[in-house]
């Protein structure tokens, strides 16, 4: 796999992570909310879980590709010491 390849994965793999750790906990209480107060069915309640995971992974998109659009606006640096 050539470097830039397995550095980019390795972004993408933690954005995910990041993502996932911040959006397991409220998911969870969205479903002790669901199952608890308004005695949801489990099936109806998984479905709108993965919508509502959906809508998080598109905001998360949004938001990764405004950063992205962001950096490639700003000069490159050049490093002097660079091969």
């Amino acid at each position: 796999m050539q470097k830039d390849v397995k550095k980019q994965y390795k972004k993408d793999v933690k954005r995910i992570f990041i993502w996932l750790l911040i959006m397991l906990p409220i998911l969870a209480v969205i479903t002790f909310c669901f199952s608890y107060f308004l005695n949801m069915n489990n099936v109806l309640n998984v479905f709108l879980l993965v919508i509502i995971g959906g809508f998080g992974v598109l905001i998360l998109e949004l938001i990764y590709k405004k950063v992205q659009e962001k950096k490639e606006k700003q000069p490159k640096k050049r490093d002097p010491y660079a091969d």
